[in-house]
């Protein structure tokens, strides 16, 4: 089974992942999308070094980062319960990616406890393994990265 973002790059990623398991079915999730923040549409020239999307919060409907890590545990707990034991791929984004990745070291919720995890470059994987409903790990894998190092 393979989840993906409603969001088209998602979407469009999801396709062609299931062109390699054509059994696989795609299936959107809203649990995957992107941060909800007041910032989007904003020029990529906000990102300076330090920036952080969830603190100071710019406006009260802005999601946050505890906001965050429960939409993606909630998807992770419903994937186990519904495909315990299979593999199932979830496409998503970096920062729900990373926000999830801080909460399941069990690390605090915070912009500064983020950035000292992995943070997903673009097409890059993050394996979560899972036995009964519980964690033992979590990989990451950059394609980019292996690439490179080949050269």
């Amino acid at each position: 089974m393979i989840y993906t973002s409603p969001l088209a790059r998602a979407r469009e990623t999801a396709e062609i992942l299931s062109g390699y398991q054509p059994s696989a079915p795609v299936q959107i999730s809203r649990r995957l999308i992107e941060v909800r923040t007041s910032y989007q549409g904003s020029p990529n020239s906000i990102l300076k070094p330090g920036f952080s999307f969830f603190e100071p919060v710019r406006d009260p409907n802005d999601e946050t980062m505890q906001g965050i890590f429960d939409r993606l545990s909630s998807f992770l707990q419903a994937a186990i319960q519904k495909h315990g034991g299979s593999t199932v791929v979830a496409v998503s984004h970096a920062d729900p990616i990373s926000v999830l990745w801080t909460g399941l070291e069990q690390r605090q919720l915070t912009p500064a406890c983020m950035r000292e995890t992995v943070y997903p470059a673009r097409s890059s994987v993050t394996q979560v393994v899972t036995r009964s409903g519980k964690v033992l790990s979590l990989t990451y894998f950059n394609a980019a990265e292996v690439e490179e190092t080949k050269l």
